[in-house]
């Protein structure tokens, strides 16, 4: 093993100086300031693939594609996701990586690994009424779908305005 006393060249910017840290792999060493760009990459990615792209408070938790309030909820990486609401199948019938829980501090995580819980939540944005019909998805996505959809219609046929005999 090397002196661990000898300044290290960051990866990113290479700088060389005490202040470089050894990151893991695969990132490396790197500067405090390479480290929180690259922490916030990793944050953003990881909120693209698990669909926590909610506005922040104080927005109101409204979904951006559907208008529709949803529950909002921080993530444990500086992002929020929305929600649906009272909607909690069993976790079995959800695939892994899809499975919202709600922890005791308020923040949601999405569940990964063994045990799941005998409920879970499920992310607003795959079922989404403006969102693509979910078919590579479990039925349960398919059916809270499917339930937005007719949720729309419903509030855009109590919008339409009623015949007048001069329309009929």
């Amino acid at each position: 093993m090397g002196d661990t006393s000898e300044p290290r060249t960051c990866r990113g910017c290479s700088t060389a100086d005490a202040g470089v840290t050894w990151r893991g792999d695969p990132f490396g060493a790197l500067c405090s300031t390479c480290w929180a760009g690259t922490e916030a990459g990793v944050d953003h990615q990881q909120a693209e693939a698990e669909d926590a792209d909610a506005p922040a408070p104080p927005a109101p938790p409204l979904c951006r594609a559907c208008g529709r309030e949803q529950d909002r909820f921080p993530t444990g990486y500086g992002h929020w996701i929305l929600l649906e609401p009272d909607i909690r199948p069993a976790a079995r019938d959800v695939p892994e990586g899809r499975r919202w829980v709600v922890c005791d501090d308020g923040a949601a995580v999405n569940w990964v690994g063994a045990s799941p819980p005998a409920y879970c939540r499920i992310a607003h944005r795959p079922v989404c009424s403006k969102s693509l019909r979910p078919e590579k998805l479990p039925r349960i996505f398919l059916a809270v779908w499917e339930l937005n959809v007719s949720y729309e219609r419903r509030i855009y046929a109590q919008d339409a305005l009623p015949f007048t005999d001069e329309e009929q």
